[in-house]
């Protein structure tokens, strides 16, 4: 379940990459509704949505390696980080197509934060302790 989770993980994390480095569907990047409400300067709104885009990536990719095993420390501080990002991102910039990653990003938050939720390792000590606790049961 964690592998699937990991994979999960790296796909959201990867989607998040089209508003920076693909053509402008299916996230359009460049006049955001704050620039059109606020008055806000379209290139600072751009930098930080580049900046927020890159930090949910990075985030995301980090907690996939918690949710495998390695560094499980890492999970609730980047699991947070990436899913707060990348929900700026999909506020900021919003298309049809965000509605989905959204819920995403709120799921996690919900489940890490209010359940105090960790993904059981693929790999690492859990695994040996129940190997170890099935080798005692014998």
């Amino acid at each position: 379940m964690s592998f699937l989770l990991a994979l999960f993980l790296v796909v959201h994390a990867s989607i998040h990459i089209g508003y920076i480095c693909g053509p402008a569907w299916p996230f359009v990047a460049g006049d955001p509704w704050v620039v059109t409400l606020c008055g806000a300067n379209p290139d600072a709104i751009r930098t930080i949505g580049i900046t927020l885009v890159l930090l949910s990536f990075a985030g995301y990719l980090g907690a996939s390696v918690a949710a495998m095993g390695f560094a499980r420390s890492l999970w609730a501080p980047t699991a947070v980080i990436a899913s707060v990002a990348s929900a700026m991102v999909l506020i900021l910039f919003p298309t049809v197509w965000t509605l989905p990653g959204l819920a995403i990003d709120v799921e996690l938050l919900f489940a890490t934060l209010g359940w105090g939720w960790r993904p059981t390792p693929f790999f690492g000590r859990a695994r040996h302790a129940s190997s170890a606790r099935r080798a005692a049961a014998r």
